[in-house]
């Protein structure tokens, strides 16, 4: 044994392992921090009404902001944006962009309490009325849609639209 590991240049070897592992690194870093990131960009911006794609890559994942144009359907949308982001192996935290203003902002605010109660205690009927009556009574549109995992807000006036996304 001696014999074998007498011959042996152990200054080739670390320099070797060296090279390897910063070769390695390089390459992982290469993949994590631009190849993924394209990959989910390009993915994402071939959903319809999605007009923008930013992502950040973390210490736990990828925080992926979707600029959404006005929507025919936030839900099915979403769940289009959903199945896209399932095929990677990574974490990514997904947030919706839309176009809201003051006034939108203040109209979901009020709905807020609504949403939670139904959350809560399962009326979806009345969060869904209050919803629509509040929404007739500031001159906005609204559309609110429900799945097994989500409820989906809509609300638009004029160019401003506010869409968001609540885990049920």
């Amino acid at each position: 044994m001696r014999r074998l590991l007498k011959g042996i240049k152990w200054q080739v070897v670390i320099l070797t392992f060296a090279v390897a592992f910063g070769g390695l690194f390089i390459g992982f870093q290469i993949y994590q921090n631009k190849l993924i990131p394209e990959r989910i960009s390009r993915d994402l911006k071939s959903v319809k009404f999605v007009k923008d794609v930013t992502i950040i890559a973390g210490d736990k994942g990828y925080d992926v902001k979707v600029k959404l144009d006005r929507v025919e359907n936030l839900m099915e949308t979403y769940g289009e944006i959903q199945e896209k982001i399932k095929k990677y192996p990574v974490k990514i935290n997904l947030f919706i962009l839309d176009n809201s203003d003051e006034r939108l902002n203040n109209v979901y605010y009020n709905l807020q309490f609504a949403l939670y109660e139904a959350i809560q205690k399962g009326d979806y009927l009345k969060m869904y009325d209050f919803v629509k009556e509040l929404s007739q009574e500031n001159g906005i549109t609204s559309q609110v849609y429900i799945d097994e995992h989500n409820i989906y807000i809509d609300l638009r006036d004029d160019s401003h639209y506010l869409y968001k996304v609540i885990a049920r």
